[in-house]
């Protein structure tokens, strides 16, 4: 009987830990801009607009 609970709570325990994954936060690079102030990105990053509204660098999805 003991058995049936212990794995009844790690079956929960297992169930638990899945549902509270969040939402991973995008990490952006700052540009680096020009004596005109155009904005440009290294390799590997492409130009973005935030929702906020700031010029940011964004990786490249492969």
């Amino acid at each position: 009987m003991k058995l049936k609970f212990a794995a009844a709570a790690a079956f929960g325990l297992i169930l638990t830990a899945c549902g509270q994954q969040e939402e991973p936060t995008p990490v952006y690079v700052q540009p680096d801009y020009d004596k005109y102030g155009t904005p440009s990105c290294s390799a590997g990053y492409e130009l973005a607009t935030t929702e906020a509204g700031q010029t940011v660098c964004n990786p490249v999805s492969q």
